[in-house]
């Protein structure tokens, strides 16, 4: 009588800037794998503005016969260990992710897009309403429309200083 061993979600440590190598090898290999990818705000100066959301980590369904064949893939550095025991990761955890990402298998963050009403909430500026003209990149700041003194006057702020309105 043979039992069945169940694939669990695992952590791999992936070598820099290989998590998609990995991926693919690990693929071909028959394991089913997950890579989160998140659409990068600010935007990187150099690279595609779509990356790992773990850079260096990737997610894989792995039996524990297989361990030894999937730590050696190329592009897998190590499985990810809590004293000795490679790590599990709840299912949950990657429904969570796949059912935030959009069609094109992407997850983007809830930013502020141009034209919203905003309050802003720290600073000296603090208590004033304005309108978001436009996100400033590799910043993490945006420039508010403000009303002062009877003009419209431009101002820029920590992204994380306004909320909406």
């Amino acid at each position: 009588m043979t039992i069945t061993e169940t694939a669990i979600w695992r952590v791999l440590q992936t070598h820099r800037h290989k998590e998609r190598a990995a991926e693919a090898r690990l693929a071909c290999e028959g394991v089913r794998t997950y890579l989160p990818l998140l659409l990068q705000w600010p935007r990187p100066a150099v690279g595609a503005p779509v990356g790992p959301m773990f850079p260096g980590y990737l997610f894989a369904q792995v039996r524990e016969r297989d361990f030894l064949r999937v730590s050696r893939a190329p592009g897998v550095r190590a499985f990810v260990t809590f004293g000795g025991v490679p790590a599990e990761l709840d299912p949950s955890a990657v429904a969570f992710l796949r059912g935030r990402e959009d069609a094109d298998g992407v997850i983007r963050v809830d930013a502020l897009p141009e034209r919203t009403e905003v309050v802003i909430d720290e600073g000296p500026l603090r208590g004033l309403v304005g309108l978001v003209e436009r996100r400033l990149t590799a910043r993490q700041r945006v420039l508010v429309l403000l009303d002062l003194l009877q003009r419209r006057t431009r101002v820029e702020v920590p992204e994380q200083w306004v909320r909406r309105a």
